[in-house]
């Protein structure tokens, strides 16, 4: 009998190997979005296996007992309330009470019969947008949900719809971004006035590009420049994937299939390319996202995390699948390979799918949460990042590489697409929530750290003149003022 160790060895280097011999992807996000592998009964499961953490509450989007195909997840709050604003695949985004996370209660949805469904979330002047995005040309039965027919979106057409969510509970269409390869994501600049788009398209596209658009008018997009990237020959793709800036904005990084590129976005409307990387160690580049941590001595080091999802979220054989590779990218046009981090699970997987996915970093808790589709929900200690010094070969399994996973959870009928939370405690612990493409909604309670972190609040995003305590000062202050204008009129004249 192999030990568990000799498992995860064999295991982990058919991944890596896997990964070297360029699997191609089965269903690798060109217009259709994903599709649950996982199977589920009429009632979710409530049980599952995991540390430190556990399952909290479950909403489904409808009542069919059926894959509720929930994809991206993002966080917005209000007048004083947090919301998670869940996309799905031609189910609508879903907006979701979260101020109580045992209790998630679903105010609104924005009807809009789209795939993939990401959403990024920003302020313009009295407002707050979101986008929601549609990868594949709607078909006539999606022409006729409330979003298309609000902005005349007719069937055939893909892009973005830009969505007003002052009130949560009344979402309203802005605008329609047309784009004619789809809309996979898009990511929205700092400012607030730029979006970039990733169409995700495979092979077939040979003279890749990242479309720019002017969203400071949001009722009036327009399109600014169709950005060309570099062709990779003989790979899956070289579209972009998936976009994320650093805080600052003066930087980007596109996640492309098969290539990571830097992008000087100093000035949004003109980015520049720094570097390129091409990794033949990862089979599908799906994200890509910084973070810079501080080194003992005091100075700050600059890394990225690049997200494998080997064979594009295809049925696996096999776990743990595509990983996480890290660079260390201080030196923007040299960066350098640190190593490559799994979990540690070699479980044989029946045609479900296991590999990384959709993840975010908490740079100052030092923490990672991601997806990972059939196994489930993960969270990360990023700490030892800050001084690892590894190489190309260095290869871990749950911990190593200056990470460790502290936590996970994994139900049998698990399809996790997205994880995140919005808030963290000083001790670590933290309600965090899954979009599950089988389950639906999760909810999900880490127990915390063996350290501790900077908290995580979310900032209310309300529009100070529209938030329900100036509505209310200003009919206050009007009615002070007309009171002390009658007494003044009241007193009698000195005379």
């Amino acid at each position: 009998m192999l030990s568990r160790t000799m498992v995860r060895t064999f295991a982990g280097a058919a991944a890596v190997a896997l990964s070297f011999a360029g699997v191609t992807p089965v269903v690798a996000h060109e217009g259709g979005g994903d599709i649950a592998t996982n199977t589920r009964g009429l009632e979710v499961e409530t049980e599952g296996e995991g540390k430190k953490m556990s399952l909290v509450a479950n909403l489904q989007y409808n009542n069919s007992g059926e894959a509720q195909n929930g994809s991206d997840i993002e966080f917005v709050k209000l007048d004083g309330r947090n919301y998670a604003l869940a996309g799905t695949l031609r189910g609508g985004m879903q907006i979701i009470d979260i101020t109580r996370p045992r209790s998630p209660k679903r105010v609104a949805v924005y009807k809009c019969a789209i795939t993939q469904g990401d959403i990024q979330v920003w302020r313009n002047g009295g407002r707050v947008l979101a986008s929601y995005t549609a990868d594949s040309p709607l078909r006539a039965a999606d022409a006729e949900s409330k979003c298309a027919r609000d902005l005349d979106v007719d069937a055939g057409e893909a892009g973005t719809f830009i969505v007003d969510i002052s009130s949560p509970q009344e979402p309203q269409s802005v605008s329609f971004i047309p784009v004619e390869r789809g809309s996979h994501n898009m990511t929205i600049h700092p400012s607030g006035k730029y979006l970039y788009n990733s169409n995700s398209d495979l092979a077939t596209s040979t003279e890749p590009s990242i479309d720019i658009f002017d969203v400071s008018d949001p009722k009036r997009p327009k399109k600014v420049l169709d950005f060309a990237i570099p062709f990779v020959p003989t790979s899956l793709g070289s579209e972009s994937h998936d976009i994320t800036f650093n805080k600052s904005g003066k930087r980007a990084y596109s996640a492309a299939l098969s290539q990571t590129l830097i992008l000087d976005t100093r000035n949004p409307a003109k980015p520049r390319i720094l570097s390129e990387i091409v990794d033949p160690s990862i089979n599908v580049v799906h994200q890509a996202d910084p973070v810079r941590l501080k080194r003992p001595d005091g100075s700050m080091r600059s890394l990225l995390i690049i997200t494998d999802e080997r064979a594009g979220a295809a049925g696996s054989a096999e776990c743990p699948g595509g990983g996480l590779h890290v660079y260390d990218v201080t030196r923007k046009k040299n960066p350098e390979k640190l190593g490559a981090w799994f979990i540690d699970e070699t479980a044989p997987q029946a045609g479900t799918t296991c590999t990384s996915h959709v993840l975010r970093i908490y740079p100052r808790q030092k923490m990672i949460t991601i997806a990972w589709y059939s196994q489930g929900v993960r969270v990360i200690d990023i700490k030892g990042l800050a001084t690892f010094e590894g190489g190309p070969d260095a290869v871990a399994f749950g911990d190593g590489i200056g990470m460790k996973e502290v936590g996970h959870y994994t139900l049998p009928d698990s399809d996790t697409w997205s994880f995140k939370t919005n808030k963290i405690k000083r001790d670590g612990s933290f309600f965090g929530y899954g979009n599950d493409l089988v389950r639906g909604f999760d909810v999900y309670k880490f127990k915390g750290l063996n350290r501790g972190v900077p908290p995580l609040k979310p900032r209310d995003m309300t529009p100070r003149a529209e938030s329900t305590s100036s509505r209310m000062l200003l009919p206050l202050a009007v009615l002070l003022l007309a009171g002390l204008m009658r007494r003044r009129s009241r007193k009698p004249l000195a005379g």
